[in-house]
């Protein structure tokens, strides 16, 4: 029996991770070289407002780079060509396998996740299920394996799957479900796109995988996520999917129904550099935030802007927390608690004949994905012996 050639073993590993490393710069350096087009823009436009010297309260002026000096237009020419050499060598996607790594893409997403996908970067995070690796699943062989029921985790804002993974009683909640005869996938998402294209995705996904009858379907949604299930419920129902009807449970953890607070005061700040021509340029800065973080400023989670009603059949959990504060507003630090039971002075926004609205202290918005009391309560609320 032959030995094992360990060296031609080591060789083509050797040769894969070399090749991994260089697929990985390029997609890097393509984005590098679109941020550093992006900069001189920036600077010509601030150049060029000042060479044109407009009253400091002209509200008509714009600025434009194309008046700046020809050195400018040299420089952001050098930008794109170097963007698109980058481009040509980069692979079409991007697919990480150090946890530090995959988090910084996802919060490179977050915060211009819609750039990367309006510039075909291989950065740009394209929807999908993983297991608890953070691996991609075979969707067709997941959907179809026999289980109680299925259950699908959404990650928020600049997050991604494997944030889940990282407290210790997700694991025990996970590893709980898999035992008692549930198939578990977690979600990966670019969340700088719009939350109401996640959601026709996430609803085709859906209806590609659960479109016959069969056992219940449970999505459990933090943050954004939870608001991304709600924008593909509502798709749903728009264009008649059948996935729709295997919805049982539907939880919503630190989601902002009513919007964010944050998202609404960055974007006043970034208005008031509309004040004079010298700082308007500056708002190019402001307006890097991604469209999906703009959309949580109202929780626009439909094309048409039109806050869809809560499917009656689902059982519906809206989880809210204080966090070392007895002010609303502050709520778990990013969402406050009304926006998150999707309350305000009138009383319930959102309404269901089977909905449970629930309210923890000393709780931040991170920790919902990692405290016991989360698990402890989404295990009482889908009746499982923890």
């Amino acid at each position: 029996m032959a030995a094992p050639d360990t060296a031609n073993s080591k060789d083509n590993a050797s040769n894969t991770n070399y090749a991994n490393g260089l697929h990985h710069a390029t997609a890097i350096i393509h984005v590098a070289m679109r941020g550093a087009q992006e900069l001189t823009h920036l600077v010509a436009e601030v150049h060029s407002t000042i060479t044109a010297l407009p009253s400091p309260f002209n509200k008509h002026h714009q600025p434009s780079a194309k008046y700046a000096p020809f050195p400018y237009k040299i420089v952001s020419s050098a930008f794109s060509l170097l963007a698109k050499l980058s481009h040509i060598l980069a692979p079409q996607s991007t697919e990480f396998k150090n946890p530090l790594a995959i988090r910084s893409q996802a919060a490179l997403n977050g915060v211009s996740g819609d750039k990367l996908e309006f510039w075909d970067s291989p950065l740009a995070i394209s929807l999908s299920l993983r297991a608890e690796n953070g691996d991609f699943l075979d969707v067709d062989s997941w959907a179809n394996d026999p289980a109680k029921a299925h259950v699908i985790f959404l990650h928020g804002l600049c997050e991604s799957d494997i944030d889940w993974q990282r407290g210790q009683h997700h694991q025990d909640f996970y590893h709980h479900l898999a035992q008692s005869g549930y198939k578990v996938a977690w979600l990966r998402y670019n969340t700088g796109r719009a939350i109401h294209h996640n959601g026709e995705e996430f609803a085709k996904l859906l209806q590609h995988c659960f479109a016959n009858k069969g056992k219940p379907v449970i999505l459990i949604g933090h943050s954004m996520g939870g608001l991304v299930m709600r924008s593909a419920m509502d798709y749903a129902q728009k264009q008649q999917h059948t996935w729709l009807n295997r919805i049982s449970h539907a939880a919503y953890l630190g989601s902002p129904h009513l919007g964010a607070p944050l998202e609404r005061l960055g974007n006043k700040a970034n208005n008031l550099l509309d004040f004079t021509p010298y700082t308007r340029p500056f708002m190019r800065l402001g307006n890097i935030r991604s469209r999906g973080i703009k959309d949580l400023r109202y929780a626009r989670i439909t094309e048409d802007n039109i806050v869809p009603h809560l499917p009656e059949h689902i059982a519906h959990l809206l989880i809210a927390s204080l966090w070392k504060s007895d002010i609303d507003m502050l709520g778990d630090g990013i969402v406050p608690m009304s926006s998150a039971l999707a309350q305000d002075e009138q009383g319930d926004v959102l309404f269901a004949p089977k909905i449970t609205r629930v309210t923890f202290d000393d709780m931040s918005h991170i920790a919902m994905l990692s405290d016991e009391r989360i698990y402890q309560q989404l295990g009482q609320w889908l009746k499982l012996s923890i």
